[in-house]
């Protein structure tokens, strides 16, 4: 589903829909509300804000030491109807009914700021950045929706397992001449810091849609990689140590996909570490295992290198 080329998401409008599209009236909402509902709401505005985009499963797992499931979806069905938050139908192009309708697919929907919740969080945090509500309609929403909701499955398990010490989006390269450089995913910190040993390590997140060149994006990625690496002798990320381990996470939605990039690209030639984390070994039916277990790494055998899946002990 969330690497599927032909998906699409479709922005559904509520009943009752009254968006406040401007500051004033978005603040007007806002402080209207009772006290315990504010702090509620944004709690749960916040969450999606930083989640950039998730469905709602992931949102109320997100939030389940705040709130019920159930009040979770209650909020957010509220700040739908404001323009706080939008979510989406699922359908994948060309899958119809008999009478040619979309078939839904039943997955939980994603959902992301609105308009009114943009302008909100964008004020009340002017500190931080936002996804604009409009990127989702003037660029490719649909692969965008796809990406975000993957990653934060990933983030998701992680957060459950207790393992995850921090996750940034898009962090930078430490070094004021790559500011242009097309940006990682997202970096997630594991380990810790304590008087007898440092098991801190940053693991830095790409990925690529199957509806995009994704071996030539990966292979212009992974250069990159080894650009900084030749020249720093280490991957320079803004905010983190430089002598700190950092490992290049390629995350893929199939076993396929992996092979391929290993065949096509030969991860096993770079001089960093490369683990691939792979959708089907931790979010499907039919293997929804602990996520340590879902990653693999080029080894080498008699007949040359491959991937083999392997738990990582964190």
């Amino acid at each position: 589903m969330w690497d599927h080329p032909q998906f699409k998401a479709i922005l559904r409008l509520p009943k009752g829909f009254r968006p406040a599209l401007e500051l004033t009236p978005a603040l007007a909402e806002f402080y209207s509300w009772p006290e315990d509902i504010q702090e509620a709401r944004l709690t749960v505005l916040t969450v999606i804000g930083d989640a950039i985009c998730a469905n709602e499963g992931q949102l109320r797992r997100y939030m389940i030491s705040k709130m019920t499931a159930s009040q979770t979806s209650q909020h957010i069905e509220y700040l739908r109807k404001k323009g706080f938050v939008q979510r989406y139908k699922c359908i994948i192009d060309g899958y119809n009914d008999e009478d040619g309708e979309p078939i839904k697919i039943n997955t939980p929907a994603p959902i992301n700021l609105g308009p009114a919740g943009y302008l909100l969080l964008t004020y009340l945090n002017s500190a931080r950045s936002y996804m604009d509500a409009e990127a989702w309609i003037k660029g490719n929403g649909s692969s965008m929706i796809q990406r975000f909701v993957a990653a934060n499955e990933i983030r998701c398990k992680f957060v459950e397992s207790k393992i995850a010490r921090s996750w940034s989006w898009y962090p930078s390269f430490a070094d004021d001449g790559f500011r242009r450089l097309k940006k990682p995913m997202a970096i997630m910190g594991v380990g810790e810091d304590t008087e007898f040993e440092d098991s801190r390590a940053w693991m830095i997140f790409e990925r690529a849609q199957l509806n995009q060149n994704f071996i030539g994006y990966f292979k212009d990625r992974l250069n990159l990689y080894r650009y900084l690496f030749d020249k720093y002798g280490y991957l320079p990320v803004r905010n983190y140590p430089d002598d700190g381990e950092k490992i290049v996470v390629i995350s893929c939605s199939t076993v396929k996909i992996a092979e391929a990039l290993q065949e096509e690209i030969g991860l096993h030639k770079f001089p960093f570490t490369i683990w691939v984390l792979i959708d089907e070994w931790f979010d499907t039916a039919e293997d929804s295992t602990d996520i340590t277990k879902a990653f693999a790494s080029p080894v080498k055998t008699p007949t040359g290198y491959v991937l083999r899946r392997f738990k990582v002990n964190l």
